[in-house]
């Protein structure tokens, strides 16, 4: 066989292994990023005054939404809370006691306009009246869209520097590409 023929042959080869790359790559459809709702609580210092905030990381579309923020009432005191925003638009929200643990916060969004992005939901603060666990959680959320449609939502209390999703499927893809990889060195080792 001359080099010629040698040449194009491997030239073959690594096209089509490239056109098989490119075609896995195409064939994932791209995923939304998930929504995440994280309570961002602040050391518990007996005599102070902290505050805690709910962030909001990668909603589409959101136009309204609630809330309950339970505590120990015993350690913690409701002095305030405060809309956010959201990429810059503004959250007008109310909020009300159900009970001595418990606090209902819920917004809505003038008209239907929707926002989308990541940001700040609300400002709690609270004042320190004892010692112990605040046992801040976040209970009930809900999100809705401007089709009132429910947003999925993953709700928590880590800070949003902790949350960690993996991606499906692309798993699946490194896997198929390392096979790839190796169809194409083997056939260079035959070559």
């Amino acid at each position: 066989m001359s080099n010629q023929h040698i040449i194009l042959k491997r030239s073959t080869v690594i096209s089509i292994c490239f056109a098989a790359l490119l075609i896995t790559f195409a064939a994932v459809p791209v995923q939304a990023q998930q929504t995440t709702v994280n309570l961002n609580a602040p050391e518990l210092v007996k005599g102070s005054t902290v505050y805690a905030t709910v962030e909001i990381i990668n909603v589409t579309n959101v136009d309204a939404g609630q809330f309950d923020l339970l505590f120990n009432s015993s350690a913690l005191k409701v002095l305030n809370i405060e809309g956010g925003s959201i990429e810059g638009t503004k959250i007008p929200l109310q909020w009300r006691s159900i009970d001595a643990d418990t606090v209902r916060v819920i917004f809505n969004l003038e008209g239907v306009i929707g926002i989308s992005g990541s940001g700040q939901i609300a400002k709690i603060g609270f004042e320190v009246i004892g010692d112990g666990e605040g046992d801040l959680l976040i209970s009930n959320g809900l999100l809705g869209n401007t089709e009132a449609n429910r947003i999925n939502a993953d709700w928590g209390v880590t800070a949003a520097s902790d949350v960690q999703k993996s991606t499906s499927g692309f798993g699946a893809v490194f896997a198929l590409v390392g096979l790839i990889a190796v169809f194409c060195m083997v056939r260079f080792g035959r070559s």
